[in-house]
């Protein structure tokens, strides 16, 4: 069963539109989202192509305290960690099958929820959501997403409504999203048996000081990393533990930057 990547979730505890305000300061475009009525939340966008990043926040407590996406219930949970990223999401349109997987599997499943946003021009738009969750919570399976629209479909709307548009920085598509981990072979093992995605070989990267697999992925890669020393690596896993830390961008146009974005780390960079 096929599956793409579709966005990184980005926890805020303030207004989703500071984040994008951080991000055009850096050359990135982005873009208001909309509210999650029945969830209490909202958010900001960033798009390449249809992988984006989402800047997600409670904007009425009451009603996100109450909800029952466990999305929305680890962002409530973890204001006291603090802002970063905090969870991916993966495209599919199979989520019925893959639910039916994850049951085989043991695990306990959640969904397919229903999802709707309306966004600023007061149009909503519609998707499922389905989660999973084993014995072993160190690590967050990440969560299945299915639209109602197709990619193609999507793709033409979201750019006629100036969603999907250049940044300025010259980045085009999201090169990798960075992992820590514990205990690299474990994680590598738990992406397998998840999703069916594969590791591949070790290698060092001084500048993360970690050693790491890549898992390669249509719109986007993974790379689980595990610290050697002093570093980004170590510090983001003592602090947020087992999560994505960083996200490097990519374009030919780009120059080598990196800038921090409430607790998360932004690169872009020419390829």
């Amino acid at each position: 069963m096929k599956l793409s990547f579709d966005h990184l979730v980005h926890f805020l505890y303030r207004p989703p539109l500071e984040a994008s305000d951080r991000l055009k300061k850096a050359g990135f475009h982005t873009v208001a989202g909309g509210r999650h009525e029945s969830w209490g939340t909202y958010n900001s966008l960033s798009y390449f192509g249809l992988s984006y990043v989402e800047f997600l926040a409670v904007e009425f407590p009451d009603i996100a305290a109450s909800a029952e996406n466990p999305l929305v219930r680890q962002l409530v949970a973890e204001a006291t960690v603090g802002e970063g990223m905090g969870q991916l999401a993966f495209r599919t349109d199979e989520i019925e099958r893959w639910a039916e997987r994850f049951e085989q599997r043991g695990y306990q499943v959640t969904g397919p929820l229903p999802g709707s946003r309306k966004r600023e021009d007061g149009t909503f738009i519609q998707w499922k959501m389905l989660f999973a969750e084993g014995a072993e919570k160190q690590r967050r399976i990440p969560f299945l997403i299915q639209w109602d629209e197709s990619d193609e479909a999507r793709v033409n709307d979201l750019t006629r409504r100036g969603m999907i548009a250049p940044h300025e920085n010259g980045s085009q598509e999201i090169a990798y999203i960075a992992l820590a981990t514990g205990n690299l072979d474990e994680a590598a093992r738990d992406w397998q048996e998840w999703l069916g995605l594969v590791a591949g070989e070790e290698f060092a990267d001084e500048r993360l000081q970690a050693k790491c697999r890549r898992v390669q992925c249509d719109g986007a890669d993974l790379l689980l990393c595990q610290p050697m020393g002093a570093g980004v690596t170590r510090d983001a896993l003592s602090t947020r533990g087992e999560r994505p830390f960083l996200i490097r961008f990519a374009g030919p146009g780009s120059s080598v930057h990196s800038a921090g974005i409430f607790g998360g780390n932004y690169e872009w960079s020419s390829i």
